[in-house]
């Protein structure tokens, strides 16, 4: 087929010729001895010749000639219409069908970009948001830190002091990118602005999901829970906004017990002021509580099996009797990592141990403690 294509402009070119010379055959034969009409025939053949050429031959090779150009010195360029089925034909198809895959590639490149640079964003975020360090919580040995995904998430928490009380929270947020980290800012920002507004944990929690629900999409929200912890009273207080379960170690019987938070997450109700309450957690002496992200529980090893609740319970009950958070924290930080192995950390995973004492004594000496979360590897 390629070899009949490749050939047909030559036969055509030959059959015009041969119609010249058998015109000008014939012209000789009659004895045509005019030389104003043997010149016009002459030109009048070179004419058509010419004109065939042009426009079967020259034009094509030029049109495609310039739009490959193009491509290679990356110009605009456009497709090349060739109406002819011949090997120019043949040649302008394959051109825009190389050029529709190069946009197509090109397309798929700059939405690697634009992902990457949404994820980058998002990353600043959660790194400016998430505080640094913490203050030292008399009566409340409090651990707290973060370790990232690499695919960023919505995990938040903060711990401020607010005359005899600090307040501590801890949230995450539906879906991973920019959107996640955008409204972890918001109530980041939030906490901070209505906390001095605010009476208790109740009032936070409605005040914060007020401002928030009208301003971001319906199918985005962030679980919560907040803390209030009275140094006076040595009383803790807490309000739930459908975060995970709060776990809590009774130090003189050696058990791990398991309480819901409760309510609803910000920003699925207009108005949720029915549906959270502030409750108290009465504590004993060296009771620890544990408050997690989903990242933890829902961490998978390599056959896909999920870290899940019940183990962190086992968990938190068998390294409970240590008897300080940072002990805790590091044991449970442990055994999330021997459990998961090699496999790609696909989720924020937050930690929060607190300890209650009568002693003002902390896990770490410094007046504000780090919240960097440094991978503990497992010994082989």
């Amino acid at each position: 087929m390629f070899s009949y294509l490749a050939n047909k402009n030559f036969v055509r070119f030959m059959l015009v010729n041969l119609a010249i010379f058998t015109g000008l055959f014939f012209a000789f034969f009659f004895k045509l001895k005019s030389l104003i009409l043997f010149l016009v025939i002459i030109f009048a053949s070179l004419a058509l010749v010419t004109f065939y050429y042009r426009k079967t031959v020259y034009l094509p090779l030029k049109l495609i000639s310039r739009q490959v150009a193009a491509v290679i010195a990356g110009n605009k360029y456009e497709k090349v219409k060739v109406p002819t089925k011949d090997e120019f034909g043949l040649i302008a198809h394959f051109f825009n069908e190389v050029t529709d895959n190069l946009e197509s590639i090109s397309f798929e490149l700059k939405e690697g970009e634009r992902m990457a640079s949404e994820l980058t964003l998002a990353s600043d975020i959660q790194a400016s948001v998430l505080p640094v360090s913490i203050p030292v919580v008399p009566g409340l040995d409090t651990v707290a830190k973060t370790r990232p995904a690499d695919e960023v998430g919505g995990d938040s928490f903060s711990i401020v002091q607010k005359g005899n009380e600090y307040y501590i929270y801890i949230g995450d947020v539906t879906g991973h990118g920019a959107p996640a980290g955008l409204i972890m800012m918001m109530v980041s920002t939030l906490f901070d602005v209505m906390l001095p507004l605010t009476k208790n944990t109740k009032d936070l929690a409605v005040s914060i999901n007020k401002v928030l629900k009208p301003r971001v999409n319906s199918s985005m929200f962030m679980t919560t829970a907040f803390f209030r912890w009275d140094t006076q009273s040595r009383k803790l207080f807490y309000t739930g906004a459908g975060h995970e379960h709060i776990l809590i170690y009774r130090a003189a019987e050696g058990v791990c017990e398991a309480i819901p938070t409760g309510g609803i997450a910000l920003a699925m109700a207009e108005d949720i002021s029915e549906i959270v309450s502030e409750k108290e957690l009465v504590l004993h002496e060296q009771d620890m509580i544990v408050m997690y992200s989903d990242g933890i529980t829902e961490a998978v090893n390599s056959a896909g099996e999920l870290y899940g609740l019940e183990r962190l319970k086992t968990a938190v009950k068998q390294y409970g009797h240590l008897g300080n958070s940072l002990g805790l924290f590091e044991a449970l930080s442990l055994d999330v990592t021997s459990f998961t192995g090699d496999t790609v950390q696909k989720d924020d995973m937050t930690l929060i141990v607190m300890r209650y004492s009568n002693n003002d004594v902390v896990s770490e000496s410094e007046n504000l403690v780090s919240t960097n979360w440094t991978t503990i590897e497992p010994k082989a």
